[in-house]
């Protein structure tokens, strides 16, 4: 929990009366980052006759410094001399989460709601929780609730958004993320979560220039730098998401995930040698997945190295029979080795499982056509010129620029 959460959480529980000079020492103390300074100076005026917000103080304090078992015995003894600081209960769930007991992290929000049941904070801090632990109806309950309490809370409409999203919602992800960009369009958080899922929704424009904005205010963080290199790939711009996946990769260089994504962008700019290098070094490091296998298939395709990339392409079939592109690069493969029947097989199982793929049923065309079924031939040709067409007609479209302050 950041700490200027922390100073309002405890500061909201403050009785009225004024805390004596060793505590309001201490909270400056705390305020100004000089955490020991504060922890000290609370240990050494705690006497026989020490208040909840005592211990909430130090228990805060202790949050910030990483004692997170002395954290949770100094906010549950503020708890018990005085329950109703509701501040030490929320910085408690907090704890209990960090610590990973979050059930009882949970039975301590639910005491905060049933005492408030217009908390925004626990109905926020449980729907979140929620949320992490993929129990998405109870989640949208507790965060719908936060919402209509605090529309203009960014942090809730993030959290709403990603459960939209996981919940195969993208427009209404999108429209949230929308409404939290006019309250924060200067939030790394909202631009690097509005990136991201206009870079799911194919918003590509969008999602670049999100993400652009997001890597000036925070360039350390990796995620908006990988996103980011994702939409240059998707933009087409491959020597700008190669800059990008170069520097993130001489932090990590055993990341099998970037040395997948670095070989790959090396693949769509035509340089082979460079995409096998990262390729060869990504299933060195991760040897069970499959995308890394498929890129060196194409490869060897491309290459005249077809027996190879045939084994290649039924090892990451036999790991992923539903892999679409590689049942139509081994149909393909088949096909010009002149195996016919396998070929067909291969396309044929390309289209059913992927019926709107256009690759899939002009290939397939193609072989019916050299085996003389020429009517399913036309048919399967007919399929694919009109599935062009579709993709054709598809207006590509952005989002208006969220509005600046």
């Amino acid at each position: 929990m950041a700490g200027g959460v922390l100073v309002f959480l405890l500061c909201a529980s403050m009785p009225a009366p004024a805390q004596d000079q060793a505590f309001r020492q201490a909270l400056e103390l705390y305020k100004a980052g000089s955490l020991e300074q504060a922890r000290a100076v609370l240990l050494a005026s705690i006497g026989a006759h020490p208040t909840g917000i005592d211990f909430s103080l130090l228990g805060t304090i202790d949050v910030s410094t990483g004692r997170l078992d002395d954290a949770e015995q100094h906010l549950r003894r503020a708890i018990k001399l005085e329950p109703g600081l509701v501040g030490a209960r929320l910085t408690l769930a907090q704890v209990l989460l960090s610590k990973g007991d979050a059930k009882a992290a949970e039975q301590v929000f639910r005491e905060i709601l049933t005492r408030d049941p217009n908390n925004v904070e626990a109905l926020f801090g449980l729907g979140a929780m929620l949320l992490d632990q993929g129990r998405f109806a109870d989640a949208k309950v507790c965060l719908e609730q936060a919402r209509g309490r605090a529309p203009k809370d960014v942090r809730i409409l993030l959290k709403l958004a990603r459960l939209r999203n996981v919940q195969l919602d993208p427009e209404g992800a999108l429209a949230l993320l929308i409404e939290a960009r006019k309250l924060q369009p200067d939030d790394f958080s909202v631009l690097y979560a509005f990136g991201a899922v206009c870079l799911e929704m194919d918003l590509f424009k969008d999602a670049t220039a999100a993400l652009e904005e997001a890597v000036k205010l925070n360039p350390g963080d990796q995620k908006a730098r990988y996103a980011l290199a994702s939409a240059r790939v998707a933009n087409k711009n491959i020597p700008a998401a190669i800059e990008i996946y170069e520097g993130l990769l001489k932090e990590e260089p055993e990341n099998a995930q970037l040395n997948y994504a670095l070989g790959t962008a090396h693949y769509l700019a035509g340089d082979n040698i460079h995409a096998r290098l990262y390729l060869n070094k990504s299933v060195g490091l991760m040897p069970q997945q499959v995308e890394s296998y498929y890129y060196l298939a194409e490869i060897g395709l491309q290459e005249a190295e077809t027996e190879k990339s045939i084994e290649l392409l039924r090892m990451v079939i036999d790991r992923s029979p539903g892999h679409v592109r590689a049942h139509i690069s081994l149909g393909m493969a088949y096909r010009a080795l002149g195996r016919l029947a396998d070929a067909k097989r291969e396309l044929e199982t390309a289209a059913r499982l992927d019926p709107q793929s256009q690759k899939a049923h002009y290939q397939l065309g193609l072989v019916l056509a050299k085996l003389k079924e020429a009517d399913r031939a036309a048919k399967e040709l007919e399929v694919a010129d009109r599935l062009r067409a579709s993709a054709a007609d598809k207006v590509s479209w952005e989002l208006a620029p969220a509005p600046k302050k």
